[in-house]
């Protein structure tokens, strides 16, 4: 089959779906596919509109003759892929992993909404915001959606009104790495500086448990995924105690690399990584601190590790990409 990925960012840029574009296209690779990849990350000092329509123009050469565009996201280039696909009649499926409204609409307002309930409980939209709801809800009607949980497909399918069948697709995870011992109390929170992140929260937190536990570190930065594997490996632990996430690639890359975690309970992954880690209140500090003071006893974690290691779960890019060639295969026509 011939497929085209279009994906916003790619490597050598440093992100989440940069890494799965990458690894989903390798994976179809190696299963013999012809995959193109398309990407707006050179365009990025083009205004928002234009940009749009330079990456059609680049989706014109791509998509001829092919069998299906996966879109790893609902706006960037989702929107231009529903257009030139239909123009080639070739079927979309656009993969999402978050929520650019919610985000932005956090952003713009610091307003603590859980993604569960955004959509019933937020203040009115400004011009912008209605715009990316009425252009999102365009182009999930438009195409086939595949979410990486039932979390956001719970919330998005009555909310954007998606008529047709929808899929899953969890989210990879690669091979185990061995575990370095730390040699400090870091607890490692390497993050997009956003609101959704909840920083208030976290350093105030981090303050408490620091009265208690004076070693206790909040390792803070942003690096490449490379580096960040490197560098979960020697931490003590990993802490991501989100307004919400909806599918935590970092926790996953945690547990490959046999760290304890602390893990918002607004979480598509609650309940598949509720045994093996400390999941908290994310608008409690005090929950928060607490967890933080557990894992800083000795108790409180070889009794995290114990649990870390009963996680032995791997799930590579090839069967993600198995999957997706299913669905495609499986579409209603």
């Amino acid at each position: 089959m011939k497929i085209v990925i279009a994906t916003g960012i790619y490597p050598p840029q440093i992100g989440g779906p940069a890494q799965y574009a990458w690894g989903l296209a390798e994976a179809l690779r190696t299963q013999n596919h012809d995959v193109k990849v398309v990407t707006f990350s050179t365009l990025l000092r083009i205004p928002t509109g234009v940009r749009h329509v330079v990456v059609a123009l680049k989706l014109i050469p791509a998509l001829w003759r092919a069998h299906a565009c996966i879109a790893l996201d609902t706006f960037s280039v989702a929107l231009p892929s529903v257009f030139i696909c239909a123009l080639f009649r070739v079927p979309l499926f656009v993969r999402t992993g978050g929520d650019f409204l919610w985000e932005s609409y956090s952003e713009r307002t610091h307003e603590s909404l859980p993604f569960s309930s955004f959509y019933k409980t937020h203040s009115p939209f400004t011009r912008r915001e209605r715009i990316i709801f009425w252009l999102t809800g365009f182009v999930v009607r438009h195409s086939y959606m595949v979410f990486s949980t039932s979390y956001q497909r719970d919330v998005w399918v009555p909310v954007y009104q998606i008529p047709q069948r929808t899929w899953i697709v969890e989210n990879a995870i690669e091979e185990h790495m061995p575990s370095v011992p730390p040699m400090r109390q870091n607890f490692l929170w390497y993050v997009r500086p956003v609101a959704v992140k909840n920083p208030e929260r976290v350093h105030a937190a981090f303050l408490r448990a620091q009265e208690k536990y004076p070693k206790v570190i909040l390792d803070e930065g942003h690096t490449s995924h490379a580096e960040l594997i490197e560098r979960m490996r020697a931490c003590y632990a990993v802490i991501l105690p989100s307004v919400s996430e909806i599918s935590p690639n970092y926790i996953l890359d945690a547990l490959r690399c046999g760290k304890p975690f602390i893990l918002t309970k607004e979480c598509g992954y609650a309940e598949k990584l509720a045994p093996y880690g400390r999941l908290v209140d994310p608008f409690d500090e005090a929950d928060i601190a607490r967890a933080i003071e557990e894992l800083s006893t000795p108790e409180g974690y070889t009794k995290a590790l114990e649990k870390v290691a009963q996680f032995s779960e791997v799930r590579p890019y090839a069967v993600l990409a198995e999957e997706f060639i299913s669905i495609i295969k499986d579409r209603p026509l």
